[in-house]
């Protein structure tokens, strides 16, 4: 589980209205299995039990599709920069990933509400299958930040 810092929410006087709200997830690891992220607004007790309603602060979900482990030799899975700028190289394959949830209608409720801010919590759930099991659950999620955009 993850909790964010109090993120502003595009609300007041002098606020453009704005067409859609997204939430952006940076620096996802995706080294392990494969896990959905369960995304509630102003809910830090939420947990993978938590009804998936608007009542409960659900804002939407996410998947993210994991490698598994590292199956190569020493030194294989090891993210390294490229060799120069002109290196024309695919990035490596578990360059942390970068995940965006659109939360328009959740973020309007929110300022229907008169928040001005807005605490994200994201729980990830690991589905048992032959290389996972739901306990990994609890350190499977990594995400280096979270960003609230919004369109006009």
């Amino acid at each position: 589980m993850a909790v964010s810092f109090e993120i502003e929410l595009p609300a007041g006087t002098g606020q453009p209205e704005f067409a859609r709200a997204d939430l952006t997830f940076y620096g996802l690891d995706h080294s392990g299995p494969s896990y959905e992220v369960r995304i509630f607004a102003n809910h830090p007790d939420a947990g993978p039990d938590t009804p998936l309603t608007a009542d409960a602060g659900f804002a939407g979900k996410f998947s993210v599709f994991g490698h598994g482990g590292c199956f190569g030799d020493e030194g294989h899975c090891e993210v390294r920069p490229p060799v120069s700028v002109f290196d024309r190289r695919p990035p490596h394959a578990l360059v942390p990933a970068v995940r965006t949830l659109t939360v328009t209608d959740a973020v309007r409720d929110l300022i229907q509400q008169d928040l001005r801010t807005v605490t994200i919590t994201a729980i990830p759930v690991v589905r048992p299958s032959p290389l996972a099991t739901a306990e990994q659950a609890a350190d499977v999620l990594v995400i280096d930040q979270v960003a609230l955009h919004t369109y006009e």
